[in-house]
């Protein structure tokens, strides 16, 4: 979705300034008004004059976006949400060598009947990182076969794998991080290019 507007907010009894981000997992807000809001919480959106009003996580929120902005996000929010199989880039045609584990749910759904059972007819990598070998194994893996790789580790403190250590490692042997999207509640993914030449 990826809109972005500046203007005014009324939630959960505040009122002010903000700037408000429609992404394809929700809503953020910035400024006097503060949320983060998930994507699966947000319904009976419409436009009111100036407004865009809606429910977001059971709460009326109204935003003034102006008439035009408002109705862009109407817009944006009646599309269909795009699965995680098509936000990975996998399918019959571009296939997945799925590494490391254990595999999570989602992936495994995201990537069924269309894994490659190696590097061989492989579009990318998903690698999921579950400890440092794992985050070693992506990383050779993916200079020994030119492969993309969608790095995927938990989210949080608790992660095995941060993003930060992640990104230490792919971007220290020339790698450059491209698109992340979120996997679940637990797991994001970062998609990692190869270096160039």
């Amino acid at each position: 979705m990826g809109r972005e507007a500046e203007g005014h907010a009324r939630f959960r009894g505040q009122d002010g300034v903000v700037k408000a981000l429609l992404e394809s997992d929700g809503i953020i807000l910035r400024g006097e008004v503060r949320a983060k809001l998930r994507r699966d919480g947000l319904m009976d959106w419409r436009v009111e004059g100036e407004d865009l009003v809606l429910r977001a996580e059971g709460e009326p929120l109204v935003l003034t976006l102006g008439a035009k902005e408002a109705a862009a996000w109407v817009k944006a929010l009646e599309k269909p949400l795009p699965s995680l199989a098509a936000k990975l880039g996998v399918s019959a045609a571009a296939r997945a060598w799925v590494i490391g584990g254990p595999t999570p749910e989602e992936i495994a759904v995201a990537v069924a009947g269309a894994e490659a059972v190696g590097p061989e007819g492989a579009a990318l990598i998903v690698a999921v990182l579950s400890g440092p070998g794992d985050l070693e194994a992506a990383l050779r893996a993916g200079q020994a076969h030119g492969l993309r790789v969608w790095c995927v580790y938990g989210k949080g403190r608790g992660a095995a794998v941060t993003d930060a250590v992640v990104r230490e490692a792919f971007r220290g042997a020339g790698w450059m991080d491209i698109k992340s999207c979120a996997v679940s509640e637990a797991f994001t993914a970062t998609l990692y290019r190869p270096p160039k030449g």
